[in-house]
């Protein structure tokens, strides 16, 4: 315990959780109502013996003492006193929940070096009510909150069971639960209420604060959500987020928020070498050219510009129609970047939509169908759209499941409150602002098949330069086009000013393809090139029966690609066969010439092209060497089309960023080398590579040979702990997981130079954007628990 004291006022008690001295200097962490300082329990054990840590309990809150009610002044005036009388040297604050307020009302009278500020707030923003939970314990807040344990309980229960009686440990009885009532009771609503001034200057603190600050955020918090978030960064825009989106509202306890922090405060305070920043480069705007240009160039073009099972449209009248909904969004009050969901299906429709928001300054926010009802929902959420844009039927979808609260809604027919492009449209002239390359132009979201869906955030001048290096290294011809099983690759077409086309399928099932729909479509079109998903290729092969037809090029992306696959196709189309390499995060990287070439380790996905650079990096985290040609590691890559950086996720951005001679490179998480040619070979991703007691291994070289030898797909997945894994080899065939025949072991294990433990055969999951990327962690999984005891 330790004694505050202030000028005309009682001397008061503080509880506090204290590490003792630490070399560089003192994080004071504050919680909220109703818990204690054992919320900073991950505060207190990872953060020292770096930083001495004190986690405090305010008056009348945790094991402090009981005493008057406090307002918010009073807490915020005990909190100065405590950091004047208790603390010396740099002055970290970290605080949560109503201890927010506390915190940056402090802030001002104190020298503070870093704040970092859980799930809070400093008021309601515009046009959001006050959350439930909150509500209904201010309407009966004796009895819920002190009469009752329902409120200590109720919030204790928003945690894992592991640290619910910890939580409600303080609050056994009425008496001590005292504070939590007056707490709540004390929550400032309107100018009528005490603490209204005093929350107004913890705002005009943040707003004015001039030291870096840290948002560690649970997505899924029911008390003080997304909305509370994106009041906070319009207050303090310079704020680094990280969020957390299967988060609730304890967040400092359920994730690891302490080391988040540890890493940023070494960031923002420690000592960073300058050369290892990376170097401001020039914004191009002198060259730069809109990725909106190609459509708009051929906005006088009868032509047909985009193709699906609903018709055709002409360049013309796509490109009137995005103009239109540009001007319409415009007068509706759009303003460059603000962000729109779109909920529109693929199709003319969604191209004419997206690229209006883009004429129009807005920033497309785009997620995966796959990801589902929820994914949707913690994905959107995230983003914090201004605007949803959608059909009726999606925006009826969007706002019954809340995928988008507080957004305005656009419909492309009509919607109850929407902006109508049938009824709102208007003759009026309307100036459209002029993109620049720093403009934010999209967010969009990993597929999550080989991890959660990460936001991939890109502005302008990337999105022209990843055009720019298609046309350079593709020759996408003006006249012919390209037809795509990828429905996020239509956009291309009006970007590249070539024609598209979109094949007669559900866009999330591009096995769907078969070589009759593939057929059908080339002979109706002047199509010459298809970018295929592996499961489009492998199931028009599977469907040809000795049928071709005539294409000059074919591209494959989306998952590793086999010699095999590439070789089938190839001989179906009498194509060009590339497997061009690169992700979400920068596409393409390589021009995927050797598809067709066969090599003993992973698939040859060519050479980088102009501007992109590749670094092959060892796994060994302490060093981050660079590896010669011919040696495997984890690949790192650069080029002017890399995206700008992953939103709302400060901590994966810095894990996933290696600046080198002022270069800022992406970790690609993928494995890989580069051979005597100059040529990448992919081999997998890092996690599932094998981590075995004397070795690891990427588990394409497990898989290659015996997929080879089998004709089959198999996977290879690690069972026990990582670096004492044992290898399980599952073989793709219907029907549940179970033991393979004597038969299908022996021809594995004979065509393997590896020790596999088990050979398994049952169906494969797989992702459901490509439906070709196997998803070896929940096989992994699986395995283990079928060979568990065998």
């Amino acid at each position: 315990m330790v004694r505050i004291e202030r000028p005309n006022a009682l001397d008061v008690e503080w509880s506090i959780l204290d590490t003792g001295v630490g070399e560089r200097g003192t994080i004071v962490c504050v919680h909220g109502n109703p818990t204690w300082g054992y919320l900073w329990k991950g505060f207190l054990e990872t953060l020292s013996p770096e930083w001495r840590v004190i986690a405090v309990d305010q008056t009348g809150m945790g094991w402090s003492e009981r005493s008057t009610p406090r307002t918010l002044e009073t807490r915020i005036a005990e909190l100065v006193a405590f950091c004047e009388q208790h603390t010396s040297g740099p002055l970290v604050i970290a605080a949560h929940d109503w201890g927010g307020p506390v915190a940056l009302g402090a802030v001002s009278s104190l020298d503070v070096q870093a704040v970092i500020l859980g799930n809070t707030g400093v008021g309601l923003p515009a046009r959001t009510p006050m959350p439930p939970l909150i509500a209904t314990a201010r309407r009966f807040v004796d009895l819920s909150c002190r009469r009752s344990p329902v409120f200590v309980k109720g919030t204790a229960a928003m945690t894992e069971k592991r640290h619910r009686e910890a939580l409600r440990a303080p609050y056994q009885s009425a008496e001590r639960r005292t504070a939590v009532a007056e707490f709540v009771a004390d929550i400032p609503l309107s100018e009528a209420d005490v603490s209204w001034n005093a929350l107004q200057k913890s705002a005009n603190n943040l707003s004015n604060l001039d030291v870096p600050l840290l948002l560690v955020w649970g997505g899924r918090d029911r008390v003080f959500h997304d909305r509370f978030l994106a009041d906070l960064l319009q207050r303090a825009p310079h704020a680094d987020v990280h969020r957390f989106p299967q988060a609730a509202h304890l967040v400092p306890l359920d994730e690891p928020m302490a080391a988040i922090a540890s890493t940023w405060l070494e960031n923002v305070l420690g000592t960073t070498p300058v050369a290892e920043q990376p170097a401001e480069g020039s914004s191009g705007s002198d060259s730069f050219v809109a990725i909106t240009n190609g459509l708009l160039s051929r906005c006088n073009d009868d032509e047909v510009a985009f193709t699906d099972r609903n018709g055709a449209v002409s360049w013309k009248s796509l490109a009137n129609e995005a103009t239109d909904i540009a001007r319409t969004l415009v007068r509706a009050g759009l303003s460059v970047g603000d962000r729109v969901a779109m909920l529109v299906p693929p199709s003319s429709d969604l191209l004419a939509a997206s690229f209006g928001v883009w004429l129009a300054g807005g920033v497309l926010v785009v997620a995966d169908s796959g990801l589902g009802a929820r994914g949707l929902r913690t994905v959107l959420r995230g983003a914090n759209p201004k605007w949803v844009f959608g059909t009726s039927k999606t925006l009826s979808v969007a706002k019954a499941l809340g995928w988008t609260p507080g957004a305005r809604m656009i419909c492309t027919s009509r919607f109850p409150h929407a902006v109508s492009l049938t009824t709102h449209r208007s003759s009026t002239a309307v100036d459209l602002p002029e993109l620049r390359p720093e403009f934010e132009a999209a967010v969009v979201h990993t597929s999550g098949s080989t991890g959660p869906a990460k936001p991939v955030r890109y502005r302008h001048g990337a999105l022209a330069a990843q055009r720019n290096v298609i046309v350079e290294s593709f020759t996408m011809s003006a006249e012919q086009g390209f037809l795509t099983s990828f429905a996020p690759f239509i956009l291309l077409g009006p970007a590249l000013g070539v024609p598209c086309v979109l094949p007669d399928i559900d866009v999330t099932k591009p096995a769907e393809l078969d070589f009759d729909r593939f057929a059908r479509v080339i002979e109706s079109s002047r199509v010459d090139v298809a970018w295929l998903s592996p499961a489009s290729a492998r199931r028009i092969v599977e469907t040809a029966n000795g049928r071709t037809i005539e294409l000059r090029l074919v591209m494959l992306a989306g998952a590793p690609i086999s010699t095999q696959l590439a070789s089938s196709i190839a001989a179906v189309t009498g194509a060009d066969v590339r497997s061009p390499w690169g992700m979400t995060e920068a596409m393409p990287i390589t021009d995927g010439v050797g598809a067709t070439t066969s090599v003993v380790d992973g698939t040859n996905t060519g050479k980088p092209l102009a501007g992109a650079e590749v670094m092959v990096l060892s796994l060994d985290e302490s060093t981050r060497q660079s590896l010669p040609n011919g040696e495997w590691g984890e690949l790192a890559v650069h080029a002017p089309w890399i995206f700008d950086g992953y939103d709302q996720q400060w901590g994966t951005e810095q894990r996933s960023e290696l600046v080198v001679k002022g270069q800022r490179f992406h970790r690609t998480g993928d494995l890989g080398l580069i051979d005597g040619n100059g040529d990448l070979h992919q081999l997998g991703r890092v996690q599932h590579a094998l981590f075995m007691a004397t070795r690891t291994v990427p588990s394409v070289l497990v898989e290659d040979p015996i997929s080879t030898k089998l004709g089959r797909q198999v996977a290879a997945v690690g069972i026990g702990p990582v670096g004492t894994q044992v290898i399980a080899v599952v073989v793709q065939a219907e029907g549940k997981l179970r033991l393979a025949s004597a038969e299908v072991t022996a021809q594995v294990r004979q065509c393997s130079v590896f020790e596999i433990a088990a050979v398994l055969e049952g169906e494969l999951p797989v992702d459901i954007r490509h439906q070709s990327k196997v998803k070896r962690e929940a096989l992994a999984v699986t395995a283990s628990e079928f060979l568990a005891g065998r």
